[in-house]
């Protein structure tokens, strides 16, 4: 494995030591003085878009040698205080010298006559909190997608399943031209758009459309990426087919066409596989909620009741998406269509989606739990097979009335219908190697899904700038049906020996349905020429229905016996009124914004079948502050804080009594306070424009107040029980960090990026408090090369480092360093040949209570380009080479640190077929 390592190492660093032997030289001088210029600035830029290629500063002779150029056309540069710009066309072929001689600068003052400068665009602009990436200003290969792209652009990362993490925030959204493609499957953006295609990248956090509207952040953020297309991209069509088969019955099929009409775009898409490469998340919980009226809970930050509960529904948690841990089988395909019309005054798209998943899964995990008299340990193994079949469509018609008025309609609904299956086994043992407890379960069950949601926003300004008032209107519905069977068998034992047996052995029906419906009005006036008051009020409707009835076996047989302790029927009902105040200031390099909103709620909870009613009151407070100052052009510090006051749940305060988990029960708590959370967080970013350097700091600060945390007893047998109590202490403090520059002579760039924390976590254990501090520190450094047509390369190395204490046992003490090198090299070979290698090698270490782990995968790939523009390919990969891969996560969280093992994709071959197809502009191919 280490001469592996050596090997891909040497094979990055020969090809970055690879270079061009043209030059460019020359002597800078004062046309009046003849004097040579010290410092003057030379640029080298590509004469066909004029972006920087190389740049020096002359010595003190006023001397100037640039190497290392390729063979091309290119514009030379000279820039220098008071003396007007030089600027000369130049053609260079294969391992010349270019001698510009004797370059005479002329003062300004003395010039008579105008001279035309043409200015580079710059690679990265900041645009008040948006970031902004010029696409054509990062190299990426032939018929790269999306990913590829994202995957060089400075303080943007992609990991191995595709998610997308911008600044050390995840993604949530990948938009095209300012709209959804697809819904809310970023990964069908960025591995099936071209990268060719994209103009720019912007990053930022997006708003709501209210806020987007007037202009005053409204506390809704999601960090999203904005891809912008080409305008000559969106004439034509473009698309790829993929198919492959492999060993072991792995396969992998794969379509998407686009076709691009003047303003209106068509996109299909197919997918058929078994090897967890793009479409296999959805996040409809995100639009929909989901619809279990027994545990919410408020977000003042919404506007809406958010569901939660143990994570167990009693027919094993699943929520019918993938996580990358089993064995996948999906086909899953969709349809994209919008349009402008009427001078884009109006305009709509539609996405229709239906997938079928099919997940098999074994896992095992070991967790070492750290008692105030004790350590317990439990290991738990579980298998799984899980199917969803589900459907879902939405749209958005949006009409400008005129240049004062806006309406725009959502609308989105789905289904979903699953069958889930699981099996396992338990055993928690103390810390002398004694037996306390051991557990098995199965539970099967089916179930039916429905959303169906609507949002309606009137936009409408005023001749006098600034005033506006917007009205927003959304409804939706969630109705889940579940049945199924649960069998179950727990033995505790007592110094060896066998003290009780609990069985379970039941039909259960669950039901459950929410609707709700809202209303949001929001009015700014202005204050002068650069500030502005923003008035809101709210007012929301939810109501919902839970039900669950549980049966056991009589003496035929049949499940016909109610269980009345472990059934129950319950409605839930919530009305609430909020209003909120905020001011905005914008004035050249302050952009400031403060606001607050209250909301005062009333809660109604009626259990139908112990005939009992339970009500709650409650106010939430949600104040919010952002401050954002720039410092130059590419370069600007922000603060950033937000509070809110979150109310526990239905669950937490009055949960349902259940015999999902007899080894860990959850008991209710109804003196619970509501909590108050604290976020601070300072950004700073800036970016040079000539030497490629770019830095990104982020450090952040978050603490609670009245936290829910939990208390738990565990008796002698292993057995725990847990309650929701309030606590005051809870804090983290974080930081991420992103540096990334260009050593230019090299043509490599460089990159340095890491994040961490501080997390301080009260709770109780039998009683006694506990303090748990979690220390974790991350940070990599990686290499990168692009060099057309000779070398693709990426190589990185990454340490982790993971620290917990628990006050109540000081002496167990949990550290782990985990290590990870990635390297990812592309050579391009004659005869249109290319070798892919590929390593990700991690290492953990053996400690105390984890077992040693070293993971070293290595993948690699022989492709052969056919036809024009390198249209077609043909692909022979081999994944997971060494057959190490091993599906593994290692975590700690207050007084508990585990490890899990599960089940991955493991080695495989695959043969692939691949065509690149694409038109654009008026009957002009193009298949770059």
């Amino acid at each position: 494995m280490k001469k592996f390592t050596a090997v891909l190492f040497m094979l990055f660093v020969i090809h970055t030591a690879m270079a061009q032997n043209s030059i460019v030289k020359g002597t800078v001088t004062d046309t009046l003085n003849h004097v040579q210029l010290e410092h003057a600035v030379v640029s080298v830029l590509h004469a066909k878009d004029s972006i920087l290629y190389k740049f020096q500063r002359t010595n003190e002779k006023g001397h100037f040698e640039i190497k290392d150029l390729k063979p091309g056309k290119y514009l030379v540069m000279i820039n220098y205080p008071k003396f007007a710009d030089y600027v000369e066309s130049i053609t260079l072929a294969d391992s010349v010298v270019h001698n510009l001689g004797a370059v005479k600068l002329t003062q300004k003052s003395r010039l008579l006559q105008e001279v035309v400068i043409k200015q580079q665009v710059a690679a990265i602009r900041f645009k008040g909190d948006t970031t902004e990436f010029n696409a054509d200003s990062f190299k990426t290969a032939a018929n790269a997608n999306v990913e590829d792209l994202l995957r060089i652009l400075p303080g943007i990362s992609v990991d191995n399943k595709g998610q997308v993490t911008a600044m050390g925030q995840k993604v949530k959204k990948v938009l095209v031209d300012g709209e959804e493609f697809f819904g809310d499957d970023p990964t069908l953006v960025t591995k099936n758009l071209r990268a060719d295609m994209v103009d720019k990248v912007q990053v930022f956090d997006k708003n709501s459309d209210q806020a987007d509207f007037t202009g005053v952040d409204d506390g809704e953020k999601s960090k999203t990426i904005n891809i912008t297309l080409k305008a000559d991209k969106k004439k034509g069509y473009f698309g790829r087919v993929n198919a492959g088969g492999g060993t072991d019955g792995y396969f992998d099929t794969q379509l998407m066409f686009n076709l691009f009409k003047n303003k209106q775009k068509f996109a299909v898409y197919g997918i058929a596989g078994n090897t967890n490469k793009v479409g296999l998340n959805w996040e409809e919980r995100e639009k929909f909620g989901q619809g279990a009226a027994d545990n919410v809970s408020y977000d003042e930050m919404s506007g809406y009741y958010e569901y939660s509960g143990n994570g167990n529904d009693g027919f094993g948690g699943w929520e019918g998406q993938f996580d990358g841990q089993g064995f996948p089988l999906t086909q899953n395909g969709g349809v994209h269509y919008e349009d402008k019309w009427n001078a884009d005054k109006q305009r709509a798209n539609v996405n229709l989606k239906a997938m079928r998943l099919g997940v098999e899964q074994w896992s095992n995990s070991m967790r070492q739990q750290v008692l105030n008299n004790s350590v317990q340990y439990s290991n738990d193994s579980s298998t799984s097979r899980n199917v969803a079949n589900k459907v879902r469509g939405d749209g958005m018609y949006e009409w400008k009335i005129d240049s004062f008025s806006t309406v725009k309609l959502n609308v989105q609904a789905g289904r979903e219908n699953s069958t889930t299956f699981s099996n396992s086994h338990g055993t928690v043992m103390n810390d002398l190697g004694e037996l306390l407890n051991e557990s098995t379960n199965k539970t099967s069950g089916s179930g039916q899904k429905d959303m169906f949601g609507t949002n309606l926003l009137w936009k409408q300004k005023f001749k006098k700038k600034g005033r506006t008032i917007s009205l927003n209107l959304a409804q939706n519905y969630d109705k889940n049906n579940r049945d199924g069977f649960q069998l179950s068998r727990a033995d505790v034992y007592s110094n060896g020996a066998l003290d009780t047996t609990m069985l379970v052995d039941q039909h259960k029906i669950n039901n459950g349905e929410s609707m709700n419906v809202s209303g949001n009005a929001t009015y700014t006036e202005p204050l002068g020429k650069y500030s502005l008051l923003q008035f809101s009020y709210g007012l929301i409707v939810n109501n919902n229905h839970s039900g669950r009835n549980s049966f056991n076996i009589d003496g035929s047989g049949k499940y016909s016996m109610l269980d009345s302790l472990y059934s129950n029927d319950f409605t839930f009902s919530v009305l609430t009124n909020t209003g909120g105040l905020a001011y905005n200031f914008n004035k050249k390099k302050i952009r400031f914004n403060i606001g607050v909103s209250v909301g005062q709620s009333n809660q109604t909870q009626e259990n139908k079948f112990a005939n009992t009613v339970w009500k709650r009151n409650f106010v939430n407070w949600n104040p919010r502050l952002r401050f954002t100052y720039t410092l130059g052009q590419q370069r600007r510090i922000s603060v950033y804080y937000n509070g809110n006051t979150n109310q526990p749940s239905i669950n937490q305060l009055q949960p349902l009594v259940t015999n999902d988990n007899q080894i860990n029960v959850y008991v209710g708590n109804p003196n619970l306070k509501p909590s108050f959370y604290n976020y601070l967080s300072a950004t700073y970013s800036d970016y040079k424009v000539l030497t490629d350097r770019n830095i990104w700091l982020s450090l952040n600060y978050n603490t609670t107040f009245n936290d829910f945390s939990s208390s738990s007893i565990t008796d002698a047998g292993g057995r725990t029980k847990t309650m929701t109590v309030n606590t005051n202490g809870n804090e983290r403090y974080s930081y991420y960090y992103g540096l990334s520059w260009k050593v230019k002579p090299l043509g490599v760039s460089i990159g340095v990026d890491g994040n961490g924390g501080l997390s301080k976590r009260m709770n109780f254990v039998n009683g006694e408090e506990n303090k748990s501090r979690t220390f974790n520190a991350s940070n990599s450094l990686a290499f990168w090369k692009y060099k057309e047509k000779v070398i693709n390369s990426r190589i990185s190395f990454g340490a982790e480092y993971n620290s917990s204490v628990s006050s109540i046992q000081t002496a167990v003490k949990t550290t782990y360093w985990t290590y990870n090198i990635n390297g990812d090299v592309t050579v391009y070979l004659p005869g249109k040949f290319e070798i892919w290698n590929g390593l990700e090698y991690f290492i953990r270490p053996k400690t105390a209570f984890f077992p040693a782990n070293d993971m070293p995968i290595w993948g690699a790939a022989l492709t052969k380009k056919f036809g024009k523009k390198d249209v077609f390919s043909v692909k022979a990969a081999v994944e997971d080479i060494l057959g190490k891969r091993v599906g593994l996560d290692r975590n700690m969280n207050a007084n508990t640190v585990y490890q899990n093992t599960y089940g991955i994709i493991g080695r495989y071959a695959m043969l692939s077929f691949i065509w690149n197809f694409n038109k654009f502009g008026a009957g002009t191919a193009a298949a770059k």
